[in-house]
């Protein structure tokens, strides 16, 4: 009876241990899924910003040009008449 109850200690220690390997690689692929998404996340609210920036840069190199060239016609119509 003893060798059966030993028996079958060593098969349930056995299925735990495998349990909680299996548990440990799957917290520690989560882990890093989460770290990856993180990641990706920051890239993406980087990208967003740059876009902002770049965006507001065109935008005042647009007024600029705009503005330049109403000076040009300024002095094209008086130096005309």
């Amino acid at each position: 009876m003893e060798f059966w109850q030993t028996a079958l200690l060593g098969v349930f220690s056995f299925g735990f241990t495998f349990w909680i390997k299996s548990l440990h690689a799957t917290i520690n692929r989560l882990w890093e899924e989460n770290r990856q998404m993180y990641t990706v996340f920051q890239l993406k609210s980087d990208a967003v910003r740059d876009h902002e920036q770049v965006m507001n840069v065109l935008s005042e190199i647009k007024l600029s040009l705009e503005r330049m060239n109403d000076r040009i016609d300024r002095r094209t119509d008086a130096g005309g008449r």
